[in-house]
């Protein structure tokens, strides 16, 4: 894989924050460190905001209910109503799920 050269960072920003504003700063960051965080954001790249970690969980659960599902249909060649229904209940949780996720983050 080719190496990307990035031009030598020589120059210096010092701005001064209160402690409140350090702190909103690192729980906004969604990088590891702060500076790349700012730079990226400052220049242009459009702020990714965290999910919520028992959202992430939650989505897990369901996919690893839909693998199963899948498996049993793939092995028993068929899939009942009953099953058939949980999965469109299963994929409703998930769109309500993703545009409340989309509301809390344009709100954030």
């Amino acid at each position: 894989m080719p190496q990307i050269k990035v031009a030598k960072r020589n120059k210096e920003i010092k701005i001064r924050v209160s402690d409140d504003e350090l702190e909103q700063l690192n729980d906004c960051k969604t990088q590891k460190s702060l500076a790349p965080w700012m730079r990226t954001l400052c220049l242009g790249a459009a702020p990714i905001t965290r999910a919520d970690p028992e959202l992430v969980r939650e989505l897990g659960r369901i996919g690893s209910n839909l693998n199963q599902i899948t498996k049993h249909a793939n092995t028993k060649k068929e899939l009942d109503s009953q099953t058939l229904q949980g999965v469109q209940r299963i994929e409703l949780m998930i769109k309500q799920l993703i545009e409340e996720n989309k509301d809390a983050s344009k709100n954030q």
